[in-house]
């Protein structure tokens, strides 16, 4: 089924090189601080320039430079498909604790969730093969199962994807790189298409 596309950036941004989230960043290394809220704003407005440029339509729950809170973008995405049941949820965001790699999200159990996010990892495969996969396949699947709120409580299948580990210094560097953002962005502008195209 064709789906369209809701972007969730999680956290806030920068208002006045101020971060407006606590917490949520790298440590102070070579390129200086890395705030979470603003990697996943660099990600999604990208993805809506590609998308405006190929003409996919796509709803955006998150795009206050204040830190928006989980229940308002919850109730923002369940009003959208309160309109339109053919859509679903894609939540950016920047990982920490120590490992390294991309990994996606979706809530515990078999859900319309699930092959969405496949979908998303099966490309990653192909897009960023040197990049480490987090990957979850005891039940079958590429995801991990955690009941997340941007994952559990909206009404629309959502997909949380961590695009690598502030907190690791080699994934630190790539989370600054262009060439990764690039490909990075890429290859999720690819799946929602495919997605978006059913």
């Amino acid at each position: 089924m064709s789906r369209t596309v809701i972007l969730d950036n999680g956290h806030g941004g920068l208002i006045n090189n101020v971060y407006q989230t606590s917490g949520k960043r790298s440590p102070n290394w070579s390129k200086g601080i890395l705030y979470e809220g603003m990697f996943n704003r660099w990600v999604v407005n990208r993805i809506i320039e590609k998308l405006d440029r190929k003409k996919i339509p796509y709803f955006h729950i998150s795009p206050e430079y204040t830190d928006v809170t989980l229940e308002t973008r919850t109730n923002r995405a369940d009003r959208i498909f309160e309109v339109n049941r053919n859509v679903w949820i894609l939540s950016v965001h920047a990982n920490a604790g120590g490992g390294t790699g991309i990994e996606g999200f979706t809530t515990i159990g078999n859900t319309a969730s699930d092959p969405i996010c496949d979908i998303i990892l099966r490309n990653f495969e192909t897009d960023l093969p040197h990049i480490v996969k987090r990957y979850d396949r005891s039940d079958g699947d590429r995801d991990k199962e955690r009941d997340f709120q941007i994952l559990k409580k909206p009404k629309a299948p959502s997909v949380l994807i961590e695009c690598g580990f502030m907190d690791h210094p080699t994934d630190y560097t790539r989370l600054w790189d262009e060439s990764y953002l690039s490909d990075l962005v890429n290859s999720l502008v690819r799946s929602v298409e495919e997605i978006w195209l059913g």
